[in-house]
């Protein structure tokens, strides 16, 4: 079957606490939502982040029902990455099913000191260790959260932006290829 994939930002983004992370909350959290000079920056001392809960690719997602998804990729833009100490910053990845449920593998990435960069978490055929359905991906409330780590001092970090890429495999009725376009217009070759 043929493979399309979908790029979307997310429509919310949210600061919230589940154990471990439950110190320091995310100022201005929306600013993740798109690629934004005034990130929303969390940190602390030897500490884990809340959670940046990021939602709502549902209103962009025109993936068909019947199409299987393949894999799922989060790019994470850091502003700024600061420490007192030595050592890298670590991030947590999970993915999240209705209703704030974080399932299937967690992803971490190690993120040097510095000004940040782009991450990808991810590739086009990486389940996260969990079977995914079009419309648990559709739903309002499929996301990622994104939590920071630093054991050897005070730290800072900065998220400018997280989005996703969908990958799925589709065939229509004709056998003919669905193809989405970034703003997920429907065409057909």
């Amino acid at each position: 079957m043929p493979s399309t994939n979908l790029v979307s930002e997310f429509t919310s983004a949210k600061s919230y606490s589940v154990s471990p992370f439950i110190t320091t909350a995310w100022t201005n959290p929306s600013n993740a939502l798109t690629s934004n000079a005034a990130s929303t920056t969390s940190g602390g001392n030897n500490t884990y982040t809340f959670l940046l809960g990021m939602r709502g690719l549902s209103g962009y997602l025109q993936i068909p029902d019947s199409a299987t998804i393949t894999g799922f990729e989060i790019v994470i833009i850091m502003g700024t990455v600061a420490s007192n100490g030595n050592g890298n910053i670590t991030g947590y990845f999970n993915l999240v099913k209705a209703t704030d449920s974080r399932v299937g593998t967690q992803k971490t990435q190690s993120i040097p000191v510095g000004s940040g960069g782009s991450y990808t978490i991810g590739t086009s055929g990486d389940m996260w260790g969990t079977a995914w359905t079009a419309a648990e991906v559709k739903n309002s409330e499929f996301g990622v959260d994104v939590g920071f780590n630093y054991t050897s001092g005070f730290f800072s970090v900065g998220v400018e932006q997280v989005y996703a890429t969908i990958y799925y495999d589709y065939v229509d009725s004709t056998g003919r290829r669905g193809v989405y376009s970034t703003v997920a217009t429907l065409r057909t070759n």
